[in-house]
């Protein structure tokens, strides 16, 4: 009942000495012939050079379109800016219209040059 299932790591009963097993010699297969590389044909050395410069070809032409879009990217980004300040000088004399053409101003004005205000003459534009 105690028996264990592990392996034993010496056994205990000595087995009787083996004899050195006899190596059996595996038949040699024939030697293979060295393969001679061939030398391309001229076809086939144009159509390398031909495939070359196509590649190179389409890189360069990736490039150049690469930097074409970096700079039409830079311009456009230019002109937004440009705009932008625009857009805000166009905001700032609209204040400035407004501001100087406020009746109380004008009143003020008036008064000052020694002028009359009629209120009936006044025009009010608005859009």
């Amino acid at each position: 009942m105690l028996d264990n299932t592990a392996r034993q790591l010496q056994d205990p009963m000595p087995a009787a000495p083996q004899s050195a097993p006899e190596l059996q010699k595996k038949p040699q297969a024939p030697a293979k012939p060295a393969v001679n590389p061939k030398a391309f044909s001229p076809f086939e050395r144009v159509l390398s050079a031909v495939c070359g410069i196509a590649a190179v070809g389409v890189c360069l032409l990736y490039l150049s379109g690469q930097t074409q879009l970096a700079n039409t990217n830079r311009t456009y980004q230019d002109v937004q800016a440009q705009i932008a300040t625009q857009n805000q000088s166009v905001t700032d004399l609209k204040q400035t219209i407004g501001e100087l053409s406020n009746s109380n101003r004008l009143s003020n004005y008036a008064k000052a040059h020694g002028l009359t205000v009629i209120e009936g003459n006044i025009k009010r534009v608005t859009k």
